[in-house]
Order: C-alpha cells, then sequence, then structure tokens
C-alpha cells in the first residue's frame, strides 16, 4: 500500500513539474542566449517549484525501487505520458488531434496491460 502510495506520489510530482517547467519556460521567452535564459529562471518560482517536485519525485522512486521491480514500476511512470499532454491540452490550450487522442489511450492501455500482468 506505501508503495501504491509513493508510487503515485512519482507520478503525480512528476506530472506537477513538467508543467511548472512549461510555466517557468513561458516566463523566459524573450531570451536568446542559454546563460541569460539561465540566469533569469533562477528568479522563477515556476522553476524553483519543478525542481523541487523533482526532488520529490527521485526520493519516491527509489523508495519504491527498493520492493518492486522495475519492469513493473517503470511502465507506471508512463502514466505521466498520458497527463502530461491532457492537462497541457486544458491549461495551456494545446491542441488535440485524433493521434493524439489514439496514442494517449494506447499509452494508458499499455501500462494497465502491465499492472495486470503483474499482479
Amino acid at each position: 500500500m506505501i508503495n501504491a502510495l509513493a508510487l503515485a506520489i512519482v507520478v503525480a510530482a512528476n506530472v506537477g513539474g513538467q508543467l511548472l517547467f512549461k510555466v517557468a519556460a513561458e516566463q523566459v521567452t524573450g531570451e536568446t542566449g542559454l546563460v541569460g535564459m539561465m540566469v533569469r529562471l533562477i528568479a522563477v518560482p515556476a522553476m524553483w517549484g519543478a525542481v523541487i517536485l523533482y526532488g520529490i519525485t527521485i526520493l519516491a522512486w527509489v523508495w519504491v525501487l527498493r520492493t518492486t521491480p522495475l519492469s513493473v514500476a517503470y511502465s507506471v511512470v508512463a502514466l505521466v505520458f498520458v497527463f502530461v499532454p491532457l492537462l497541457a491540452v486544458w491549461l495551456f490550450k494545446e491542441p488535440v488531434t485524433l493521434q493524439f487522442a489514439l496514442g494517449t489511450a494506447l499509452i494508458a492501455a499499455g501500462v494497465l496491460l502491465v499492472q495486470l500482468q503483474a499482479r
């Protein structure tokens, strides 16, 4: 049960981090140089939030891997490839295509199949 919670934290923190990286990126779009962008990112709260969430992801991931096979745990992390694009559509008004919808559904189905096999 604790591993399931830790795995959910891995996915949620990863998703949150990706969304915050996008928010941070939108705040430095005027920068043309890498160094200038890095300097500006230091002052962007969304960037720090993303880094903190990635730190949480790392700790929860190591916790999960202590007792869960990598092949099983990693398939759950693929849900990040479902949640991030779906939330990007909602939050950032990114476009949805038929290919996008089918691809997202196939990823979710693949995660389900691996998890069913693992039980």
